[in-house]
């Protein structure tokens, strides 16, 4: 089963930076300082079979097998035929980190001048495989150590297992690191490739083996783009055994999906040597660290959104734009809603919902959904108009907000720039916080002091009638006496 999402042009606007930089960190290890690992290990397993280590490390091989009660292991070793034992051992134990600590602890060994004979042929061996970069690099199973549990990521196997990883590092990439940022984008990769080692570990530990690969980072990446993507719907290529298309679905739709593929392959099998369960160790550090991302908003939904206002080959603004014009208010919300819930921050699909249930003369609806509106804050002057507009038409309907949630929309103005509307709001909002209004006032003054020299003057006469009480007052005198009013 292949399911890749391809839901946006990879293009300079849309270029994932440290994506590329990973991508070509992997080239590079691969075939860079891995390049060499052949050539390496086959002297290294030469130097193994020549120096005859095989005849003390093969019966202490099979007294670990039985010591451990390692029988379907045993039983393997034993159907080795004898002259291809030492070569079996040699090739079996490279991440045995349990026998090879055995060995050196010399309770394998019944007689001690084999043990002390075994030693510097050992010693000469291990010299030969830190001469293997992937062996000095890659996850090992009954073994806690950070630094292998995040470099095993950038390792690969072959080239196809790197091409495969890639094509999802940068299809994944494109829509996770613009969504939540580069810096948080690399965090995510790193540590949920930490994560899948984490979860390899507790699920192999006492095996032989090892794992590499940064299918486990990928993963992660997978886990986090189902949570910041959300109900959002998505463009996917899939491709189940002779079935292949494109569809369209929300991004979370595809978390129990992938996981319980991983989860599914991991108990069905496990014996095909792949990292199934680093790959569901990823999944769920990712989505988890995708969650986080999300519940301190720290997701960026401009590109999430389709930069004209909905979802790529979405049509559902457009058909609810329409149905205002028709005046086919029911129509209309339904399709507002369900934009509403898959995008929750954009501001269009509340402001079409306000206007809906002002156009249909539902107070109780028009009530609510100015609330939405004029809760979401904006920097956008055209917005800000908006909710002005909004906020004027609340009042002459007679359900102006409260004087508290008007004098946070005035504060939010006035961070925006937006002073005509800010000024409008205050002039409505006596009976609260005089401290805080007169604060508010004095600010406005001040910002009509560069721009409009009347609506300066005016802003000190109004804090000096509404508060002469409060310390600003006494600024606003002052200044007043300058412009010689």
């Amino acid at each position: 089963m292949l399911i890749l999402p391809l839901h946006r042009p990879l293009t300079r606007a849309t270029f994932p930076l440290v994506t590329a930089l990973l991508i070509v960190v992997n080239v590079l290890v691969f075939f860079g300082w891995q390049g060499s690992d052949e050539a390496a290990m086959e002297r290294a397993q030469q130097y193994y079979l020549q120096s005859d280590l095989g005849r003390y490390e093969v019966p202490a091989y099979e007294r670990h097998l039985l010591d451990t009660s390692q029988v379907d292991a045993l039983r393997e070793f034993e159907r080795v035929p004898e002259s291809s034992q030492p070569e079996y051992v040699a090739g079996s134990t490279l991440t045995d980190v349990a026998f090879t600590t055995a060995l050196r602890s010399g309770e394998l060994f019944e007689d001690p001048g084999d043990f002390e004979a075994w030693r510097p042929l050992r010693a000469e061996y291990d010299a030969q495989l830190e001469q293997v970069f992937t062996l000095r690099h890659l996850l090992r199973s009954s073994e806690v150590d950070p630094w292998r549990m995040l470099s095993a990521a950038f390792l690969h196997g072959g080239v196809m297992h790197l091409v495969g990883n890639m094509l999802f590092l940068l299809a994944l990439g494109l829509l996770v690191e613009g969504a939540i940022g580069s810096g948080r984008f690399l965090g995510v990769y790193l540590l949920g490739a930490a994560g899948a080692s984490a979860a390899s570990l507790l699920w192999r530990w006492g095996e032989a083996g090892g794992g590499l690969g940064a299918s486990g980072a990928v993963a992660a990446l997978m886990g986090a783009f189902c949570v910041v993507w959300g109900r959002q719907p998505v463009r996917f290529f899939y491709w189940i055994g002779v079935v292949f298309d494109y569809v369209r679905a929300p991004a979370i739709w595809l978390l129990p999906l992938w996981l319980g593929w991983e989860v599914w392959n991991l108990l069905a099998n496990d014996h095909l040597g792949i990292g199934f369960d680093a790959h569901a160790g990823g999944i769920v550090s990712g989505a988890l660290m995708g969650a986080t991302l999300v519940a301190t908003r720290q997701v960026r939904d401009g590109f999430i959104r389709d930069p004209n206002g909905g979802a790529a080959d979405d049509d559902r603004w457009q058909r609810a734009q329409a149905c205002l014009g028709r005046m086919q208010l029911i129509e209309a919300e339904v399709l507002l809603e369900e934009l509403a819930r898959e995008q929750p921050g954009r501001f269009d699909v509340r402001l079409a919902l306000y206007r809906v249930a002002r156009n249909g003369q539902r107070p109780q609806a028009m009530a609510r959904r100015g609330a939405e509106v004029l809760a979401i804050e904006s920097f956008d002057a055209e917005a800000v108009q908006a909710q002005a507009t909004v906020l004027a038409e609340l009042d002459a309907a007679g359900l102006a907000p409260d004087p508290t949630a008007r004098t946070a929309l005035a504060r939010r103005w006035l961070d925006a720039g937006e002073l005509e509307a800010a000024e409008a709001t205050l002039m409505s909002t006596g009976g609260v916080d005089a401290e805080e209004q007169a604060q508010l006032w004095f600010r406005l003054a001040l910002g009509w002091r560069e721009r409009n020299g009347e609506a300066h003057a005016r802003a000190l006469r109004t804090l000096l009638a509404r508060y002469p009480e409060q310390p600003q007052a006494k600024k606003a005198r002052f200044l007043l006496v300058e412009l010689g009013g």
